[in-house]
């Protein structure tokens, strides 16, 4: 199983994963889920796997609206 750490939140457009602002890029959905946990509440979700401008995350919204963002270790 592989493990994916919590790289932030965002109600915005703009969220930077190693130096690229994901929004401004083509997100492709890689075909699979990944199960996740926002450690800031401890609730589980299944988002999807995406890659955009060379980097690859697991990304979803929450029931506030927020983006959350993950990063496979």
């Amino acid at each position: 199983m592989k493990n994916y750490r919590f790289v932030g939140k965002t109600s915005k457009e703009t969220f930077l994963i190693k130096g690229i602002n994901v929004f401004n890029e083509h997100w492709v959905h890689e075909g699979s889920c990944a199960t996740v946990t926002n450690p800031q509440n401890g609730k589980s979700y299944v988002f999807s796997k995406y890659i955009s401008g060379g980097v690859e995350f697991v990304a979803g919204k929450d029931a506030s609206g927020y983006w959350l963002f993950f990063v496979e270790v």
